[in-house]
């Protein structure tokens, strides 16, 4: 009888782990399916970052652009060469310099242009592989207690409420 108890329990215990183990890898392949860092969130979220990459890459043309203009005008204004040298210091022989202070500059010569921050590719948004791991792990022990439990309760239930494998 201590036997055939023994391998009750062992038929348990195997069941139990089979679950865990299917409960693991199912939990596992759905989480990273949604949250992992290569899911549906990190894949939305890199389909606005490739967006906002597109509207630098025509901002960036636009500028480039500009810049090149301001090098054709230099090439070929020697007066604008002038003005741009006295903008940053440099002066005529007998020339004097008069530095105004900050509130009676009328504006400080710059274009607007303000650089953006670069964008981080390659980096997810979705949950790290080591978290999606630990959750289905959680998600796996939950499932070997309940399969547990609810294998030895069946095994120390009465006999009258246990079915048979005959019956259907």
């Amino acid at each position: 009888m201590g036997n055939r108890k023994r391998q009750k329990f062992s038929d348990i215990l195997g069941w139990a782990a089979a679950n865990a183990l299917a409960a693991f890898i199912i939990s596992y392949c759905v989480v990273s399916f949604f949250a992992g860092p290569a899911g549906l969130l990190a894949y939305r979220d890199l389909s606005a970052t490739i967006s906002a990459m597109e509207k630098n890459v025509l901002a960036l043309k636009g500028e480039n652009a500009r810049l090149a203009e301001l090098k054709e005008s230099y090439a070929n204004d020697p007066d604008r060469i002038a003005r741009e040298a006295r903008d940053i210091g440099y002066l005529r022989p007998g020339e004097r310099i008069l530095v105004l202070p900050p509130q009676l500059r009328i504006g400080d010569g710059g274009e607007g242009y303000e650089k953006a921050e670069p964008l981080r590719a390659g980096s997810s948004t979705g949950l790290p592989d080591s978290l999606v791991k630990m959750l289905a792990a959680l998600t796996a022990l939950a499932v070997l207690c309940s399969s547990l439990f609810m294998g030895l309760a069946s095994f120390h239930a009465p006999a009258r409420l246990r079915t048979t494998e005959g019956r259907s």
